[in-house]
């Protein structure tokens, strides 16, 4: 027969999404976020975020009394105040990175847990129905939401699914059964994929929000502040890219 799942197995996908999500939240703050060299670097980021704003607000503070300084006297004090506010903001970069560096390998540790977990539970469910589409999924669609179904007809999909929700009698599978206007193919039947990507677009993503831990603002731009830090513009040139160009780049896709 063609096996269906039942509300409590959609429940163990959810509490098992759920686990594993509170799992690596505690489990990566225990060994990363919480550990002494985590600490120092938070805190020198902090401590070069404020040195880099005080030197912007004291540059931005010169820039009304210069006019009343002689034009070479100002224009050493420019170059003087950009060139630290450069360093400033390289250093700051630096710090940056590194912390962003720490959140990617947590991130990293964690993907290598669910794909563990999904490969457990794709071979537990594997070929249980768990919905019927009300339409038809386009092709790319399908390969997730029919996936590990692809040897069923439509006619044992839509029988075996009314036997399991207790509606109408079926006909044996192979057989020419009449299906409900909006059931016209087998690929509108949903496999147990589809339900654990959901699970990781939502109880994942709420679990994170409540138990993960946040980067500090400034270091929370992901990939991008690894991008930003000086070792990556300097990789960057060596490959012949303009950092500027890459730059305009990332803000045109939203990245």
């Amino acid at each position: 027969q063609l096996p269906t799942m039942t509300v409590s197995d959609i429940g163990k996908i959810v509490f098992a999404v759920a686990s594993t999500e509170f799992l690596t939240c505690i489990l990566s703050r225990r060994l990363i976020f919480q550990s002494e060299s985590y600490t120092k670097l938070v805190n020198s980021f902090e401590r070069a975020k404020v040195r880099r704003d005080k030197t912007d607000t004291s540059v931005a503070a010169k820039k009304t009394a210069r006019e009343k300084q002689s034009q070479q006297k100002s224009q050493k004090s420019v170059e003087k105040d950009a060139k630290k506010l450069q360093r400033e903001n390289e250093e700051l970069s630096g710090f940056a990175a590194e912390v962003a560096r720490r959140h990617t390998m947590a991130a990293f540790y964690s993907s290598i847990a669910f794909l563990i977990l999904y490969r457990i539970l794709a071979a537990e469910y594997a070929g249980k129905v768990v919905a019927l589409l009300p339409f038809e999924p386009f092709r790319l669609l399908r390969r997730i939401t029919f996936r590990g179904l692809s040897d069923w007809t439509a006619t044992e999909v839509h029988s075996h699914w009314m036997q399991s929700e207790g509606g109408p009698e079926a006909t044996t599978p192979g057989e020419n059964a009449s299906l409900s206007p909006d059931v016209t193919s087998a690929a509108q039947a949903c496999a147990f994929a589809f339900i654990y990507i959901l699970c990781s677009l939502s109880v994942k993503m709420m679990v994170n929000m409540a138990f993960g831990t946040k980067p500090p603002p400034g270091a929370d731009d992901g990939v991008g502040t690894l991008i930003d830090a000086p070792q990556s513009q300097k990789m960057m040139k060596n490959f012949g890219l303009d950092a500027n160009e890459v730059k305009e780049a990332r803000k045109a896709v939203g990245f």
